[in-house]
């Protein structure tokens, strides 16, 4: 591409240079790339501007805080185009860089504290079901639905994402399904991307450290739903926040989804639902209902909210007008994502169930799914994570002691902090701390819980999910969760 097609949209560009790609970090420029060069949260591009050149970039495309430098071409250390507040434009470059077929590969940004990993997973499932190519973007990885690759966060920077959805594009993707975080959008990553359908899941305590309170965390969740280039979105109706959502916006644009159809809630003839749910140890049956049609459902997946995440993913395929007959008929079909709400039962009938769930809402719904798939004892093993918000250790506490009938507290990714200091905070949610178990060391904590479990208990193993390590005094060290919850279904009695 043109540098000068490039920057047409921002200024005029006299120069002929062409470049391969885009490039943020300096240790990856090749030869012929343009290195962005902007003030990040850890470091700052522009001191590294030398090392791009050296490295055979064609130019530097750097931010600036003055205006009246906009455009300005600075012949040091190569050439160097200055460019007015770049951080703010990264997602609108990226697009121009990297422009889609929009009539071939839809885009799905999927919102909200708890189930975006679930829903995403699912909908690249589903159309991969039917015969389709899919892609995901998000927590467990970006790629082609059986190819996906680590990505480090939930919603990747800019460029690397624009790059990728091309990619996915050129692959034959008819889908991407993209976790979109509440940074992602409070940071402008996702600004230009031209998503089809929006997908609300709900709002519980999560990220305070950064948002600092609720009603901010929400309102960078509700950016989503303000991108011109939807066609609809999903908003979930059991959740609070998903019913002002619904009541503020125009519910022409808006379709609402919702586990519970015989609730008086259910007016929206957009709506999709279920109705006479049934529980059961092989996943759940049910009644789907949506504008124009009904099937019975039969999914694989434990638990109320796996359910719930399920119809979301079925809601916004339909909104994009997949087959709903179709769909439904693949969902026996189903694989359990990843940690999430993953199950491995011992030859002594015990019940493991490997799971992300990490704020207080989550636990409190992964227990109250769960209570219905188990005959024995509802266990809860948990922790909370270093250097995050301290506020929920205590709420954590209270929803595993309401909702398990036996708690036991170890630690998770305790960072810079002293796990012992994490457990006792947690300690201090319990009304009866000295009924709970503790156990700094978590695989010795595992081991021991399903060995003491009875026949038909159910022990739930509640923060690392699909995480493949555990990171302590600043260390990551190899730790799995799945690994090791496999290892102890299939021991040997």
């Amino acid at each position: 591409m043109l540098l000068r097609d490039l920057l047409a949209p921002w200024f005029h560009y006299a120069g002929s240079e062409s470049f391969n790609k885009l490039t943020l970090d300096s240790r990856a420029v090749g030869p012929g790339d343009l290195f962005i060069a902007i003030p990040g949260h850890q470091a700052d591009g522009r001191k590294y501007i030398s090392s791009a050149v050296q490295q055979g970039a064609v130019a530097s495309l750097v931010h600036t805080d003055d205006p009246e430098c906009h455009g300005k071409l600075v012949d040091d250390e190569g050439k160097q185009i200055l460019f007015f507040q770049l951080n703010r434009q990264l997602s609108a470059l990226a697009a121009q860089a990297y422009p889609l077929n929009a009539e071939r590969l839809k885009l799905v940004g999927v919102t909200g504290t708890n189930g975006k990993t679930s829903i995403t997973q699912l909908m690249a499932q589903l159309v991969a079901l039917l015969g389709k190519q899919s892609a995901v973007m998000g927590t467990l990885g970006n790629g082609l639905w059986g190819d996906l690759v680590d990505s480090g966060n939930t919603t990747a920077d800019a460029i690397t994402m624009m790059a990728q959805l091309q990619e996915f594009d050129a692959q034959g993707a008819e889908l991407c399904a993209m976790e979109v975080s509440s940074h992602g959008l409070i940071q402008g990553r996702v600004e230009a991307v031209p998503f089809d359908v929006a997908v609300f899941t709900n709002l519980s305590r999560d990220h305070l450290d950064y948002h600092g309170t609720m009603q901010a965390y929400g309102d960078a969740k509700k950016l989503l739903f303000n991108f011109p280039s939807l066609s609809s979105g999903l908003i979930n109706l059991d959740d609070e926040i998903g019913k002002q959502w619904l009541a503020e916006h125009d519910t022409g644009k808006y379709t609402s989804f919702s586990i519970h159809g015989e609730s008086a809630s259910i007016e929206n003839s957009k709506a999709i639902y279920t109705q006479n749910n049934h529980f059961h140890h092989q996943g759940v049956d049910a009644r789907l209902v949506w504008p124009g049609g009904h099937a019975d459902l039969r999914s694989p997946l434990l638990g109320s909210f796996n359910l719930s995440n399920l119809i979301a993913a079925l809601g916004a395929l339909y909104l994009l007008d997949f087959d709903m007959h179709a769909l439904v008929s693949v969902v026996p079909k189903l694989q359990a994502v990843a940690g999430r709400m993953e199950r491995f039962t011992t030859p002594g009938d015990v019940t493991i169930v490997v799971d992300y769930a990490h704020t207080p809402d989550a636990i409190e719904q992964a227990l109250k799914a769960l209570r219905g798939h188990c005959d024995g004892e509802l266990w809860c093993l948990f922790g909370c994570g270093g250097d995050r918000d301290k506020g929920k250790r205590p709420l954590m506490a209270q929803a595993a002691e309401k909702y398990a009938d036996r708690v036991v507290v170890t630690s998770d990714n305790a960072r810079s902090e002293q796990p012992d200091v994490i457990i006792n905070d947690i300690l201090e949610g319990l009304t009866a701390p000295d009924k709970a178990l503790t156990e700094v060391d978590r695989e010795v904590a595992i081991r021991q819980v399903v060995a003491n479990a009875k026949a038909g208990d159910l022990v739930l193993l509640a923060g690392k999910g699909h995480e493949t390590y555990q990171e302590m005094a600043g260390v990551r060290r190899e730790y799995d969760e799945r690994a090791l919850a496999r290892e102890l279904a299939e021991a040997q009695v």
